[in-house]
């Protein structure tokens, strides 16, 4: 497992691309140390999941309120610092609380004022992990992953900022993925979160259970989804 963190830490790209377990913000990182807290944070969630994770759920890419400054796919700070009301840090990790890798300082103008005092908060990264815990799955059997591992953002707004990875950058994803899910339990089931991942993962003919994405919207069907998908009679269903 160290190496496939180690892939990810070399990873560079000369787009709009941060990758948080190795690029560092002067403005928006509590200091040079985050990427390191955030490789720290990741390691620590995956594990304990690598040899008995039931499901990995698949979303696109990392977003700049969830994995950029956790660390961890769809997983927000305020979860990992204690500081989320409904998502306990030891629901993502064992042992002591994560620590915070977002300035609350910054003086960057989309920086929230909640940020200030609990750190980032992303509402998509809510709705996954409520819904597995109302389903009471053991959340150390779910890898929750993204296509493309990093985080695309537009260059003409900035690092808090998402955009839809290029075909290149999700193709490029594709790699990661194989090579987390090889690390895996070989019937662990993979669950694509969204058009964009479940298109993706078709054409690389990797089997996967399609589910509706809960944002803009989506959060009814991706609870009904997720509530199928636990049933373990109906699983069968989707695959077919």
């Amino acid at each position: 497992m160290l190496k496939f963190i180690d892939e990810l830490m070399s990873y560079y790209s000369d787009q709009a691309v941060f990758n948080p377990w190795n690029d560092y913000s002067t403005q928006l990182d509590i200091g040079p140390d985050a990427p390191m807290l955030r490789i720290n944070h990741l390691q620590r969630f995956l594990e304990p999941r690598i040899s008995n994770a039931r499901y990995i759920f698949v979303a696109e890419a990392l977003g700049f309120q969830g994995g950029h400054f956790s660390g961890i796919p769809m997983t927000s700070e305020i979860m990992i610092t204690g500081n989320h009301l409904e998502v306990d840090y030891q629901h993502v990790f064992h042992g002591k609380v994560g620590r915070r890798t977002s300035n609350p300082n910054s003086q960057f103008p989309r920086f929230k004022m909640i940020w200030k005092k609990r750190g980032a908060s992303e509402p998509t990264a809510t709705i996954v992990w409520k819904t597995i815990l109302e389903n009471n799955v053991d959340p150390f059997e779910i890898i929750l992953w993204n296509i493309f591992p990093f985080h695309p953002y537009d260059p003409a707004v900035g690092l808090l900022s998402n955009r839809t990875p290029e075909p290149n950058e999700l193709k490029l994803g594709v790699y990661y993925l194989k090579r987390l899910l090889n690390l895996c339990p070989q019937n662990i089931k993979v669950i694509a979160i969204g058009n964009h991942s479940t298109n993706t993962l078709n054409q690389h003919e990797i089997e996967n259970i399609p589910i509706r994405h809960p944002a803009n919207g989506g959060a009814p069907a991706f609870k009904e989804g997720c509530k199928r998908i636990f049933t373990v009679n109906d699983v069968n269903n989707f695959l077919k």
